[in-house]
Protein backbone atom coordinates (compact mmCIF):
# COMPACT_ATOMS: atom_id res chain seq x y z
CA UNK A 1 0.00 0.00 0.00
CA UNK A 2 0.59 3.77 -0.31
CA UNK A 3 3.25 3.45 -3.62
CA UNK A 4 5.70 5.77 -4.66
CA UNK A 5 5.39 8.26 -7.88
CA UNK A 6 8.63 8.07 -10.43
CA UNK A 7 11.09 10.42 -9.86
CA UNK A 8 10.12 13.70 -12.45
CA UNK A 9 13.12 14.33 -15.07
CA UNK A 10 11.40 16.04 -17.54
CA UNK A 11 11.73 17.69 -21.17
CA UNK A 12 9.34 19.65 -22.98
CA UNK A 13 6.63 20.23 -20.31
CA UNK A 14 6.42 23.81 -18.94
CA UNK A 15 8.68 23.99 -15.88
CA UNK A 16 5.51 25.11 -13.91
CA UNK A 17 4.23 21.36 -14.52
CA UNK A 18 7.61 19.93 -13.53
CA UNK A 19 8.03 21.86 -10.71
CA UNK A 20 4.83 20.80 -9.60
CA UNK A 21 4.90 17.42 -10.45
CA UNK A 22 8.47 16.91 -8.41
CA UNK A 23 6.21 18.67 -5.54
CA UNK A 24 3.67 16.50 -5.33
CA UNK A 25 6.08 13.57 -6.02
CA UNK A 26 7.97 14.54 -3.43
CA UNK A 27 5.18 14.51 -0.65
CA UNK A 28 3.92 11.40 -1.72
CA UNK A 29 6.96 9.70 -2.02
CA UNK A 30 7.01 10.67 2.00
CA UNK A 31 5.70 6.76 2.46
CA UNK A 32 8.96 5.47 1.73
CA UNK A 33 10.23 6.52 5.34
CA UNK A 34 7.24 5.62 7.46
CA UNK A 35 6.23 2.52 5.39
CA UNK A 36 8.98 0.11 6.13
CA UNK A 37 9.23 0.87 9.58
CA UNK A 38 5.32 -0.13 9.91
CA UNK A 39 5.92 -3.35 7.79
CA UNK A 40 8.53 -4.66 9.99
CA UNK A 41 6.65 -3.32 13.16
CA UNK A 42 3.55 -5.43 11.98
CA UNK A 43 6.19 -8.17 11.18
CA UNK A 44 7.52 -7.99 15.31
CA UNK A 45 3.88 -8.31 15.74
CA UNK A 46 3.08 -11.53 14.19
CA UNK A 47 6.15 -13.05 15.10
CA UNK A 48 5.21 -12.38 18.74
CA UNK A 49 1.31 -13.38 18.40
CA UNK A 50 2.34 -16.72 17.21
CA UNK A 51 4.26 -17.48 20.03
CA UNK A 52 1.29 -16.39 22.35
CA UNK A 53 1.03 -18.68 25.71
CA UNK A 54 -1.76 -17.43 27.59
CA UNK A 55 -3.60 -14.38 28.25
CA UNK A 56 -1.25 -11.30 29.22
CA UNK A 57 1.05 -12.57 25.65
CA UNK A 58 -2.31 -12.14 23.53
CA UNK A 59 -2.89 -8.74 25.22
CA UNK A 60 0.84 -7.77 24.88
CA UNK A 61 0.89 -9.05 21.20
CA UNK A 62 -2.50 -7.11 20.33
CA UNK A 63 -0.89 -3.69 22.22
CA UNK A 64 1.91 -4.37 20.10
CA UNK A 65 -0.19 -3.85 16.91
CA UNK A 66 -2.20 -1.44 17.98
CA UNK A 67 0.70 1.00 18.62
CA UNK A 68 2.33 -0.06 15.45
CA UNK A 69 -0.56 1.47 13.93
CA UNK A 70 -1.63 4.27 15.81
CA UNK A 71 2.04 5.04 14.76
CA UNK A 72 1.44 4.96 11.06
CA UNK A 73 -1.88 6.71 10.93
CA UNK A 74 -0.51 9.88 12.44
CA UNK A 75 1.98 9.67 9.77
CA UNK A 76 -0.75 9.12 7.02
CA UNK A 77 -2.53 12.37 8.94
CA UNK A 78 1.06 14.26 8.62
CA UNK A 79 0.68 13.44 4.98
CA UNK A 80 -2.62 14.92 4.22
CA UNK A 81 -1.74 17.98 5.93
CA UNK A 82 1.91 18.62 3.72
CA UNK A 83 -0.49 17.49 0.84
CA UNK A 84 -2.75 19.73 1.39
CA UNK A 85 -0.36 22.73 2.10
CA UNK A 86 1.55 22.15 -1.37
CA UNK A 87 0.74 24.87 -3.79
CA UNK A 88 -0.73 23.43 -6.94
CA UNK A 89 -2.28 25.89 -9.72
CA UNK A 90 -2.81 23.02 -12.54
CA UNK A 91 -6.13 21.82 -12.63
CA UNK A 92 -5.39 18.12 -13.11
CA UNK A 93 -2.85 17.96 -10.36
CA UNK A 94 -5.31 19.62 -8.25
CA UNK A 95 -7.69 17.14 -9.08
CA UNK A 96 -4.93 14.11 -8.37
CA UNK A 97 -3.81 15.54 -5.08
CA UNK A 98 -7.78 15.42 -3.67
CA UNK A 99 -8.16 11.71 -4.78
CA UNK A 100 -4.64 11.09 -3.43
CA UNK A 101 -5.80 12.73 -0.02
CA UNK A 102 -8.74 10.67 0.00
CA UNK A 103 -7.08 7.25 -0.55
CA UNK A 104 -4.93 8.58 2.10
CA UNK A 105 -7.61 9.31 4.71
CA UNK A 106 -9.09 6.03 3.77
CA UNK A 107 -6.23 3.81 4.65
CA UNK A 108 -6.21 5.54 7.47
CA UNK A 109 -9.32 4.88 8.33
CA UNK A 110 -9.45 1.40 7.60
CA UNK A 111 -6.45 1.02 9.83
CA UNK A 112 -8.32 2.90 12.59
CA UNK A 113 -10.75 0.31 12.16
CA UNK A 114 -8.34 -2.64 12.39
CA UNK A 115 -7.03 -1.23 15.60
CA UNK A 116 -10.53 -0.69 17.05
CA UNK A 117 -10.67 -4.15 16.54
CA UNK A 118 -7.51 -5.31 18.32
CA UNK A 119 -8.00 -3.06 20.99
CA UNK A 120 -10.99 -5.55 21.85
CA UNK A 121 -8.18 -8.20 22.35
CA UNK A 122 -6.23 -5.65 24.62
CA UNK A 123 -9.31 -4.81 26.30
CA UNK A 124 -11.13 -8.44 27.13
CA UNK A 125 -11.51 -8.56 30.24
CA UNK A 126 -10.74 -12.80 30.87
CA UNK A 127 -10.24 -15.59 28.70
CA UNK A 128 -13.58 -16.70 28.97
CA UNK A 129 -14.36 -13.53 27.05
CA UNK A 130 -11.68 -14.04 24.71
CA UNK A 131 -13.43 -16.41 22.27
CA UNK A 132 -16.37 -13.80 21.97
CA UNK A 133 -13.75 -11.07 21.68
CA UNK A 134 -11.55 -12.56 18.41
CA UNK A 135 -14.58 -13.70 16.70
CA UNK A 136 -15.51 -9.86 16.71
CA UNK A 137 -11.93 -8.73 16.47
CA UNK A 138 -11.63 -11.07 13.68
CA UNK A 139 -14.78 -9.70 11.58
CA UNK A 140 -13.87 -6.16 12.07
CA UNK A 141 -10.55 -6.39 10.67
CA UNK A 142 -11.45 -8.34 8.11
CA UNK A 143 -13.58 -5.43 6.72
CA UNK A 144 -10.57 -3.09 7.34
CA UNK A 145 -8.53 -5.00 5.40
CA UNK A 146 -11.03 -5.64 2.66
CA UNK A 147 -11.15 -1.55 2.34
CA UNK A 148 -6.97 -1.61 2.35
CA UNK A 149 -6.96 -3.92 -0.95
CA UNK A 150 -9.69 -1.62 -2.40
CA UNK A 151 -7.50 1.24 -1.74
CA UNK A 152 -4.73 -0.27 -2.58
CA UNK A 153 -5.85 -0.65 -6.07
CA UNK A 154 -7.15 2.61 -6.18
CA UNK A 155 -3.96 3.95 -5.24
CA UNK A 156 -2.29 2.16 -8.10
CA UNK A 157 -3.95 3.63 -10.61
CA UNK A 158 -4.36 6.95 -9.61
CA UNK A 159 -0.41 6.82 -8.94
CA UNK A 160 0.12 5.27 -12.32
CA UNK A 161 -2.35 8.38 -13.99
CA UNK A 162 -0.42 10.73 -12.26
CA UNK A 163 3.15 9.56 -13.78
CA UNK A 164 1.63 9.61 -16.93
CA UNK A 165 0.44 13.10 -16.87
CA UNK A 166 3.80 14.32 -15.43
CA UNK A 167 5.61 12.52 -18.27
CA UNK A 168 7.59 9.98 -15.70
CA UNK A 169 8.18 6.37 -16.72
CA UNK A 170 8.48 3.42 -13.94
CA UNK A 171 10.38 1.10 -16.33
CA UNK A 172 13.68 0.59 -14.29
CA UNK A 173 15.29 -1.56 -17.02
CA UNK A 174 14.54 1.05 -19.92
CA UNK A 175 17.05 2.21 -21.83
CA UNK A 176 18.52 5.70 -21.00
CA UNK A 177 16.94 8.29 -22.99
CA UNK A 178 19.44 9.40 -25.79
CA UNK A 179 19.92 13.41 -25.50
Amino acid sequence: MLGALAALVLTGCGSSKVAQCNNLASVVNQTQTFMPEFETDIQAFSEQAAQVRNLDDIKAAASQYTAAVDKVVTNLDTLVSDLEAISLRDETLEAFRADYIGVVQGFSSALEEASRAMDMVVTVASEDDLPATIEASQQQTVDAVAAIETLSQTEATLIAEVNAYCGATQAPDAPPAQQ
